[in-house]
C-alpha cells in the first residue's frame, strides 16, 4: 500500500513539527520569558521569533487535544510515501527543499484554484474577518474613525450576543451606508471584487491564498494554531501586509491607523504592487508550465512508478 499525505497548511508550518524535538533540546518549546528569542537552527528557515511559533508549540497545554491531534496527524506524515504540500514553490522554496530532504514532497498549491478566476484589486473597501466580542468595539470604532466601506463577517455563533447587541450603540445606523455586517459571506467572491482593496484577516492559509490569489494586501490579526506562523509569512517574509496592532491588545486610533497605512499610505503602493506580483506567480503557478502543475504531474509519475514497483 502506498501512503500520500496532503498538507493544507505552509510547508514552513510542516517543517517546524517535524524538528519539535531540536526546538525542545534548545529550550524553545515550550516557552517562557522573552517571545522575541531568534530561531536559527531549523533546515529551510532563515530565521523565526518564539512568539511566531503556532500557538500550540508556544504552549502545548493550552489545547493539549489539539496538541495531541497534531502530534497523530505528524506520525502519519512521517509515514507517507509522498507529501503533497498545498503551497507553491514560489513562496516557500526554502522549506520546501528542506522537506524534500526527508521526504518525496511536492508543491501543489494552491489547490482551491484549478478553476480561472482572474480580477483585479483597487482601495475601495475593506473586507474584515472574525473577532471576538470583546474586541468589537474597539474595531468598530477604528472602523468609523477610518471612513472605509467595508463587508464585516460577524458569525454571532462564536463570539455570543445577538445582532446589534454586540456592537456600540448607534453603530449599525452610522455606518448603514458604508458597511455591509453580515454573519456569513462567501470569502472568495468578496476577495475577487475589484472593489475590495483590503483585507482584515486571522491568518487562515486558505485566506492567505485566496488574498494573494485576487492581489488583495492584508492587515494581520492572528490568534491560534499556525495562524501566528502565517503572519510571518505574510508580513515579515512577503511583505504583503501589516500588523493590525504592536502591542498586546487592539485599540480603536490603532485600527483606524493601520487600515489608513493599508488602504491610503505611502507603504500601501508598495504592498498592493508587492501582493501583484505574487498573485501573477500563483496564477502562473498552475499554468501548463507552471511549477504547480508540473510538480502535480511528477506525482503522478513518481506514484505510478512506486505502484509498478514488484509488478510482473
Amino acid at each position: 500500500m502506498v501512503n500520500v499525505s496532503l498538507w493544507t497548511s505552509p510547508a514552513i508550518v510542516l517543517l517546524l513539527n517535524y524538528h519539535l524535538e531540536l526546538l525542545r533540546q534548545n529550550g524553545h518549546v515550550p516557552f517562557t520569558g522573552n517571545t522575541n528569542n531568534h530561531i536559527k537552527y531549523i533546515p529551510g528557515i532563515q530565521s523565526i521569533t518564539t512568539k511566531d511559533l503556532m500557538t500550540y508549540l508556544q504552549d502545548p497545554e493550552a489545547i493539549p487535544v489539539f496538541t495531541r491531534m497534531v502530534e497523530k496527524s505528524l506520525e502519519q506524515v512521517k509515514k507517507a510515501d509522498f507529501i503533497l504540500c498545498n503551497t507553491v514553490e514560489e513562496l516557500e522554496s526554502k522549506a520546501l527543499s528542506a522537506l524534500s530532504q526527508k521526504h518525496p514532497t511536492y508543491a501543489i498549491g494552491p489547490i482551491n484554484f484549478f478553476s480561472d478566476i482572474t480580477q483585479t484589486s483597487i482601495a475601495k473597501s475593506l473586507c474584515i474577518g472574525q473577532s471576538s466580542k470583546e474586541e468589537i468595539e474597539e474595531l468598530a470604532h477604528g472602523i468609523l474613525l477610518s471612513q472605509v466601506y467595508f463587508v464585516w463577517v460577524v458569525r454571532s455563533n462564536i463570539i455570543g450576543g445577538n445582532g446589534s447587541d454586540i456592537f456600540p450603540k448607534g453603530f449599525e445606523d452610522v455606518v448603514k451606508d458604508k458597511g455591509l455586517i453580515v454573519p456569513w459571506c462567501n470569502q472568495n467572491m468578496v476577495l475577487s471584487s475589484s472593489a475590495t482593496g483590503g483585507f482584515l484577516t486571522h491568518c487562515g492559509w486558505n485566506s492567505i491564498l485566496e488574498s494573494i490569489w485576487h492581489g488583495v494586501p492584508m492587515i494581520c490579526y492572528p490568534f491560534l494554531v499556525d495562524q501566528p506562523t502565517n503572519r510571518k509569512l505574510v508580513v515579515d517574509d512577503w511583505k504583503i501586509g501589516i500588523d493590525l496592532f504592536d502591542g498586546e491588545q487592539v485599540g480603536r486610533e490603532e485600527v483606524a491607523s493601520k487600515i489608513s497605512i493599508l488602504m491610503r499610505g505611502e507603504n500601501s503602493i508598495r504592498i498592493k504592487q508587492q501582493v501583484k506580483k505574487l498573485s501573477k506567480k500563483l496564477h502562473e503557478s498552475l499554468d501548463a508550465e507552471g511549477s504547480s502543475y508540473i510538480n502535480f504531474n511528477r506525482f503522478i509519475e513518481d506514484l505510478e512508478d512506486k505502484l509498478c514497483v514488484g509488478k510482473p
